[in-house]
């Protein structure tokens, strides 16, 4: 334990020291992820694919992720809408309707709460890479509890990536960027497809419920580790998230075995991956915070208006290994001039 305490010592030390070089290189990697998935969905109009096709998509998630890297949390957001309706501009209505969903979003929701926005992102890569039940344990952990708004966003919006899909079909592509359709034609047609569009939502949005059951989960998972992790008790963090991943498991059993939850998850794998979640979460937790409970101890004070009581954790900083050194010296006399005077009376 003492190595790992060092370890990450070092590690948080040199974090420190080139943090202002870091961050912006992680915010660079996560502005490359983010383009590099926008880009593997949809498809282009057939008018803006040979403009598209002088820059490969490597190059050009490398561009956007530059610019998503320096600009400020609203501009990145426009990039991101604009980024996502242009890869679904092969069929305009269905590209409109999620341009005009996005900026209802980002006009009444993330414009306001820059930091707590960045959630909705987190929660969509999430869900692509298979590990979403993270995002609640961390949200709930440092995030405030407002945090079940975007986590609520973020899994509404993953669940209608597959009506998207379905509305993206080749044969409706097909069909809405035929290459003799002007833009009077488009326009024209618009009131019609985006009904069209609306039915199909409601429809698909009527059959499943997943994500209704999927994001209370969340949003009961965020309440419980906040509220258990501001508790004054020994390990509070700890228990936290070992409750929150309880909590995932059994919501989800049980929206299984519900009529209306059924299929909304495989058993075996929801339970290896909040494991999987659980332990990424305490090793975030671990290279946070590490605290010293076994010196833990209450404070009392008061002044002319109030009386405190404050407990204090100090936190464990090993930045070597604690050695301890043995000194070996010759045993001497108690008292050496009196064996010195006998030695010369002989």
């Amino acid at each position: 334990m003492a190595q790992l305490l060092i370890i990450r010592e070092t590690l948080v030390k040199y974090f420190k020291r080139y943090e202002v070089f870091i961050m912006p290189f992680l915010k660079l990697l996560l502005g490359l992820v983010i383009f590099r998935s926008i880009f593997s969905i949809g498809s282009t109009s057939a008018a803006i694919e040979p403009l598209a096709a002088r820059f490969s998509p490597g190059l050009l998630s490398m561009l956007l992720a530059l610019l998503f890297t320096i600009a400020p949390m609203n501009l990145s957001w426009l990039l991101i809408i604009v980024a996502v309706t242009l890869q679904l501009t092969a069929n305009m209505e269905v590209a409109i309707a999620v341009f005009i969903f996005l900026m209802l979003v980002f006009l009444f929701y993330a414009r306001m709460a820059k930091k707590e926005s960045i959630l909705i992102i987190f929660t969509l890569l999430a869900f692509r890479y298979n590990v979403p039940y993270l995002v609640p344990l961390l949200a709930g952990l440092y995030f405030p509890i407002t945090a079940v708004i975007p986590v609520t966003i973020g899994v509404f919006i993953y669940a209608q990536t597959g009506i998207i899909n379905m509305l993206m079909a080749p044969a409706a592509v097909a069909s809405a960027a035929a290459p003799d359709r002007d833009l009077t034609e488009i326009l024209t047609e618009l009131p019609s497809a985006f009904s069209d569009v609306y039915q199909t939502l409601m429809a698909s949005m009527a059959s499943t419920h997943s994500w209704l059951f999927t994001a209370l989960i969340f949003a009961m998972v965020i309440v419980l580790v906040y509220f258990v992790s501001k508790q004054a008790i020994d390990y509070a963090k700890e228990i936290a998230l070992g409750l929150g991943c309880v909590m995932i498991i059994f919501g989800y059993i049980i929206s299984v075995l519900s009529a209306s939850g059924s299929g909304i998850v495989n058993i075996g794998a929801m339970i290896f991956g909040t494991i999987v979640c659980g332990i990424i979460a305490f090793v975030v937790k671990f290279f946070d915070v590490v605290l010293d409970y076994q010196r833990a101890e209450s404070v009392q004070f008061e002044d002319d208006s109030n009386y405190y009581h404050v407990r204090i954790v100090p936190k464990i900083i090993m930045t070597k290994a604690q050695r301890s050194v043995k000194r070996i010296r010759p045993q001497l006399p108690e008292n050496p001039l009196e064996d010195y005077n006998e030695d010369s009376e002989m």
